[in-house]
């Protein structure tokens, strides 16, 4: 850690009743060294505000101690403890600003006879303090190479340029600026560069110190606390503020993005008139505004406290199970006490030429209460409205972290160049800001090496898309169809907690973790000597965060970074411990969580979620399009959520949902959770208001999520959930005739029919001979109910390694599909047929079909040439022994079969050649006949033979889909 202006103190240990003081001059942020004589016993040292109220600091317990001073004056002492004795203290020691002799800018003698001049260039020398203590006239550049501090008055200052290696002050952590300070940068040179960082900026560099500290309010965001009409000029908030006429504040939407028309977004507008809780506004809102809570009730939602629903699960004292939906517009304050801005002039007019403040390596920035107008610079890399820049990277050397240094209760206005933007640092605190009208990311993370950073409390109003001109040198995935989000977070190593992103061009939250760095960061390595992969290291904190009014996810986990062009790739990200890939059952791997987040209205999925091991509880999700959970996540958990379809906050603005389409044909209409073939636990939540449509993905589970297995059984993992007005689901069928969904839904706690049951489409080949139980509202449904057991046969290979033509892999079964169903007397009931299929098609191998025991059937493979002459199929859901079913396969004629039952961990079952058809039937499995002239084999398949790789406890157990399916393989091929 680089010390700043280090002070050894050495605390001479007193006994108790000694009150001498020693005092010492630092600055704020400055690193001292508390150091013991000599002593007995054990060492606590202790800190206080007032010399009256002492409390311990934590992990101080050595001598000697190194600590940050973040408050001035405060003041410090040992406390010794010895066997046998009562505890005593040392001396203390008062830590105090440093004396400075200011000189007045306004004094010509300070200027050795001349103020400076309007134009003029102005270099405040190092070791040399002045006090602003006057509005001078437009400067050309100024470069503090001393300290220049405001004194607290109204003041205006105004450079092309202001370059910091020394300090620049307005106000302190302890007394912020209380009255209105403005700095206007002018340089109008858009190729002018003062030391490579450009110009009409703030740049702080050398060891540079920018200290900036404006008096805020107490309230600064707040939300309406009844329904604001369109054409409104008052608004109810929910809480009393101080705020004051003349101020600007931010109202957000509570509608889809653009709703209206266009009309619901994001808007600006200026106070009339405060009165506690009442706000009178320079002119009428864009749109309506939603302003009211709602509550899950046993008759759906409702805004008054009645009938509430008991959760399904009880609250602990982590995990809640939230009742209350808020949907209640954003309100914040933007006007602060000290202002940085661009002229408004035609370069910001036309190239979108504003104001930008960096800090570079080894430079300081304490930044609050300070408004940053008309901001960014349009194409233009590094030139932002705030930005640190390098402070934590040299090449491959890691350096420390840039902790204590800040960004909050600060505000950004009209942005040409995304807004808050952490390039290649780390250990920063981004809190409590607003962000309004950005172009490109909102709070952007550069490189994916940044870590250790929190961003805690900011919102951020109205992202779009930046402007794109051919010198552009903006990411791919800012200006893309997907487009910029909220907060684009590339690194996992972070804590994203209390924030909001709403009315964004895409995502709100757009969590990116690629796997190595990019751009000025491409060579930072990991711990272990390796270039870092940010795809898996240890996932921070995520909780509590908002994303709503947002065109595309509210929160994605996906499509990350891929070059330094910045296009984007699907990939999946897992958390593990050592941030490398992990190896099988290396143990590696950990589950991460995202707790307590609420995404509502956003114009597709509330959260898309590939990831691995990913726990989601506390969630609030609403009126979001098409799936509310979704993405190729693996084994993660959704518990102890709100989940409503349609709540009481609809068509407020004659705008229904938004009607982009998926890649699977469904549209917009509302569905809880589509977790990729069931590999979420769903538990303990509450759904409401997801009534079923026919012939539409709807209901409280996507069932055409469903497409990886021919039998799925994944229900099992959902329990205790509360259905409130929600159907669990319709039955649909796949949109090709070249691939199928999961034919049939295992149903264990009877959300669909009787328990234990298989949902099913009502088709001969599935039900032929068994009780069909109605699912409510009977054919709308898509299925019926019947008894199971289903089996599942999928991955076929017609020719093996060696046979001409050559072998299919598993996952490349292309082919035509036939299955004929027989009754007992060899009688055809019902057909199964796919298509053929090109490689390039969507979902081309997920072709399937699925049997029942009390079924026979044949398997050809229409259109083939050649009989198959070594084949295999994936077999699934055979648990038992007494899982027995026959099934005819298509094969040459002309070879001698054997037939064997495989394990993947090549355990061997080989099957007894029988006589006849008759003795294959009649067996008790295990058994196979070749009818040569037809080229077919007929087995009667039994199952209880999967058997995991390890009986060793202490070993990796099977996971839940080995368990629930026990795959096994047959195979038939040349004697």
């Amino acid at each position: 850690m680089r010390l700043h202006g280090s002070v050894l103190i050495f605390l001479a240990l007193l006994s108790i009743h000694c009150f001498a003081q020693k005092t010492v001059h630092a600055n704020l942020h400055d690193d001292i060294i508390l150091t013991a004589e000599s002593f007995r016993g054990e060492i606590q040292w202790q800190s206080s505000a007032d010399q009256t109220q002492w409390t311990d600091i934590p992990d101080a317990k050595v001598s000697p101690l190194q600590i940050k001073i973040t408050a001035l004056p405060s003041y410090y002492r040992a406390k010794i403890t010895e066997a046998n004795c009562e505890p005593h203290v040392s001396e203390t020691i008062s830590v105090v600003a440093l004396p400075h002799t200011f000189k007045p800018w306004s004094d010509p003698a300070t200027w050795g006879g001349s103020k400076p001049k309007a134009g003029e260039d102005v270099v405040i020398p190092s070791g040399q303090s002045i006090l602003l203590d006057e509005s001078p006239p437009p400067l050309g550049s100024l470069r503090i190479d001393g300290t220049l501090e405001f004194k607290r008055q109204e003041l205006s200052l105004s450079a092309r340029w202001i370059l910091v290696h020394g300090a620049l002050i307005i106000g302190t952590e302890l007394q912020p600026f209380a009255n209105n300070a403005i700095i206007t940068l002018t340089g109008d040179n858009v190729n002018e560069s003062a030391m490579g960082m450009g110009t009409r900026g703030i740049m702080v560099m050398g060891g540079g110190r920018l200290e900036l500290h404006g008096e805020v309010p107490a309230v600064v965001f707040t939300k309406l606390a009844a329904d604001a009409p369109k054409s409104s000029n008052t608004i109810s908030l929910a809480e009393s503020v101080a705020w004051n006429t003349g101020d600007e504040i931010v109202i957000g939407p509570t509608d889809f993005y653009e709703a209206g028309g266009g009309s619901s977004v994001s808007q600006k507008l200026s106070i009339t008139g405060v009165n506690n809780t009442s706000l009178s506004l320079s002119s009428g809102l864009n749109a309506f505004r939603y302003g009211q809570l709602q509550y899950a009730t046993l008759d759906g939602m409702s805004n008054t406290q009645q009938n509430v629903v008991t959760a399904p699960a009880a609250d602990t004292e982590i995990k809640k199970t939230p009742l209350i939906l808020d949907e209640r517009a954003p309100v914040a304050n933007v006007t602060r006490k000290i202002v940085i801005q661009s002229i408004d002039d035609a370069l910001w007019q036309s190239q979108g030429f504003g104001v930008h403040v960096m800090t570079g390596p080894t430079g300081i920035a304490h930044v609050e209460g300070v408004e940053i107008r008309r901001a960014g610079q349009r194409g233009r890399l590094g030139r932002y409205p705030f930005h640190w820049h390098m402070l934590s990277y040299s090449g491959s050397t890691t350096l420390p972290d840039a902790q204590g240094q800040y960004f909050r209760n600060s505000s950004i206005a009209h942005s040409s160049n995304r807004g808050i933007v952490i390039h290649g640092t780390n250990g920063l605190l981004i809190k409590n800001n607003i962000l309004f009208d950005i172009q490109g990311h909102g709070i952007f993370t550069e490189d994916a090496v940044e870590r250790r950073n929190t961003i805690d409390g900011n919102l951020v109003f109205k992202v779009r898309n930046p402007i794109v001109s051919p010198a552009s040198a903006l990411k791919q995935h800012e200006i893309g169809e997907r487009g910029s989000a909220g907060f684009w977070i590339s690194n996992p190593d972070n804590i994203v907690i209390n924030n909001v992103a709403a009315d964004c061009r895409s995502n709100g939250f757009w969590l990116a973790f690629t796997t190595q760095p990019w751009g000025e960061s491409n060579s930072v390595l990991h711990s272990d000597g390796l270039l870092l992969n940010p795809s898996r290291l240890a996932f921070g904190k995520f909780d509590n965060n908002t994303a709503h009014s947002n065109r595309l996810e509210g929160i994605m986990i996906d499509n990350v970074e891929s070059d330094n062009s910045g296009n984007t790739i699907g990939f999946q990200y897992s958390s593990t411990t050592n941030g490398r890939e992990p190896s099988w059952n290396s143990g590696t791997r950990k589950r991460f969580t995202l707790s307590n987040y609420k995404v509502w209205k956003n114009g597709s999925n509330g959260i898309w979620d590939r990831a691995v091991w990913p726990d989601n509880y506390g969630v609030v999700s609403a009126d979001n399009c098409g799936r509310f959970f979704a993405g190729s996540g693996s084994d993660g958990i959704i518990e102890r959520s709100l989940v409503v379809g349609t709540s009481l906050n609809h068509l407020k603005n004659g705008t229904d949902r938004p009607t982009f389409n998926d890649v699977l044909g469904g549209n917009q209409t509302p569905v809880a959770f589509a977790t990729y073939h069931s590999t979420f636990d769903i538990k303990d939540n509450v759904i409401v208001n997801f009534p079923l449509v026919p012939n539409t993905r709807s209901g409280a589970f996507a069932t055409e999520d469903y497409y990886t297995r021919a039998v799925e059984r994944g229900q099992k993992r959902n329990v205790n959930n509360l259905f409130i007005q929600a159907h669990p689901g319709v039955k649909l069928r796949a949109i090709y005739n070249y691939f199928t969904l999961a034919s049939a839904l295992w149903d264990p706690h009877g959300t669909w029919g009787p328990s234990n049951n298989y949902f099913v489409y009502d088709d001969p080949f599935l039900t032929f001979g068994l009780t069909k139980s109605s699912v409510s509202p009977g054919a709308a449904a898509g299925g019926v109910s019947v008894p199971g057991p289903f089996y599942g046969f999928n991955a076929f290979v017609l020719h093996g390694v060696g046979d001409s033509p050559p072998q299919n892999q598993p996952w490349n079964d292309l082919m035509a599909i036939k299955v004929r169903r027989l009754d007992n007397n060899l009688q055809q009931v019902g057909t199964w047929e796919l298509a053929s299929a090109n490689a390039d098609y969507i979902l081309a191998h997920m072709r399937s079909f699925t049997a029942h025991p009390s079924g026979i059937y044949e398997l050809t493979f229409p259109g083939q040439t050649n009989h198959p002459t070594n084949f295999q199929m994936d077999v699934e859901n055979m648990l038992e022994t007494t899982d027995q079913v026959v099934i005819g396969v298509q094969f040459s004629g002309a070879l001698n079969a054997s037939v064997v039952m495989r394990s993947y961990t090549n355990r061997f079952d080989p099957y007894q050649s029988v006589a006849t058809l008759a003795d294959v039937i009649n067996s008790q499995g295990g058994k196979f006949w070749q009818d040569k002239p037809n080229n077919l084999v007929w087995v009667k398949l039994r199952g209880g033979f999967w058997q995991f790789w390890t009986t060793n406890t202490n070993e990796a157990v099977p996971t839940d889909d080995e368990k629930l399916y026990e795959p096994t393989v047959l195979r038939i091929y040349q004697q």
